[in-house]
């Protein structure tokens, strides 16, 4: 499985230049405030996603010397002499992406180089609406099941075109090819969902129990429309309301991922600490699934580690992550507590826009 060896940056948020080795394994990151640990990991998310995770735009990136960025990075595959190279830079209002010295798409790229991260705003997965847990549901069954994108990609354009029809008030015969094609894909992507979920089940069932000691949890598909039909009954049962509305009402884009814990709703009636550890539960259980799956581990980065942690959910999280197979960035205010001795890994300490290693 390939993992990140080197980094290059130019002109990124407060790096001037950087170039860092890391380990295979565990990269342990640590500074004071906005010195720049979590702009470290920033650009490897870049790198593979092409989008930052920070929310803001790939302009905001750019550093004092201009509206532009370089990175490069170096993937190293076990076993393979050279390492594949991986640029992305930005220039003019545009990301330009290369792999191999050859242009490469966001996509290609981020099927072949997978990153996820736990970090701070990540609570949204349990606070806010239920697109970004349709989301994290979907990095995860696009990663393990290759038909799951095309798919998506039909289902999203027979929406936009029936929604369209809608808004026009076409005939039933010009509507009919896009709800039919609606009611295909959209019964193709709650399957391939529906499975991802049930493969997430046994990993969830070891790793909620390892980071929050009991096994009273719950995970849930709500399809999007009406329970025990078709998505073709209930689009053509509220033909008449989404003719009223302009809008397709029913469907995947509506599917909600419910979770609860120790039979509460995630949302309001669990603690920050005990939504952090279920996250990372759902979060490993999606790289370790990915692993098994394709061979390769997505890299795992971890923003703040010790943030609304105990000293037993700290524990518990990095004696997990220990043993994930794949390679961890973490970032810490200082190696204190549970970090104080990492083991076997690198060390980098970020101080005024510097990153350098520094031994364990």
């Amino acid at each position: 499985m390939p993992h990140l060896a080197q980094v290059g940056a130019e002109n990124f948020r407060v790096f001037e230049t950087l170039s860092l080795r890391f380990h295979r394994r565990l990269n342990f990151v640590y500074g004071d405030n906005a010195a720049g640990k979590t702009t470290l990991l920033e650009l490897v998310h870049v790198l593979s996603r092409g989008r930052s995770f920070r929310g803001s735009s790939l302009q905001d990136c750019a550093g004092p010397a201009g509206k532009h960025w370089r990175l490069r990075g170096r993937y190293q595959e076990q076993g393979e002499a050279l390492p594949v190279v991986v640029d992305a830079a930005w220039a003019q209002g545009e990301l330009a992406q290369k792999r191999a010295g050859q242009a490469a798409s966001r996509l290609e790229l981020l099927r072949e180089y997978p990153v996820q991260i736990l970090e701070p705003g990540l609570h949204k997965l349990l606070q806010d609406g239920p697109s970004y847990r349709r989301g994290f549901l979907d990095w995860g069954v696009f990663h393990v099941e290759h038909g799951f994108h095309p798919a998506w990609r039909r289902y999203s354009r027979a929406l936009r075109q029936r929604n369209l029809a809608l808004r026009q008030r076409a005939p039933d015969r010009e509507l009919e090819p896009w709800t039919a094609e609606l009611a295909q894909s959209g019964e193709q992507v709650h399957a391939y969902r529906l499975a991802q979920l049930e493969a997430l089940r046994p990993y969830m069932e070891r790793l909620v129990p390892r980071l929050l000691d009991t096994d009273d949890w719950s995970l849930d598909l709500q399809a999007g429309w009406t329970a025990g039909q078709s998505l073709r009954q209930t689009l053509d049962a509220h033909l008449a309301r989404d003719r009223q509305q302009g809008l397709t009402q029913d469907g995947p884009q509506r599917a909600e991922l419910r979770l609860r814990l120790f039979q509460r709703q995630t949302k309001t009636l669990v603690s920050r600490g005990q939504q952090k550890q279920l996250i990372a539960a759902l979060l490993l259980s999606q790289c370790e699934l990915i692993c098994e799956t394709t061979g390769s581990a997505p890299i795992l980065l971890v923003d703040d580690f010790g943030s609304e942690l105990g000293e037993d959910y700290q524990k518990r999280l990095f004696q997990t992550l220990r043993d994930y197979p794949g390679q961890l960035f973490i970032t810490s205010f200082a190696p204190a507590g549970v970090l104080e001795n990492i083991g076997e890994g690198a060390m980098f300490h970020v101080e005024h826009g510097r990153c350098r290693a520094v031994s364990p």
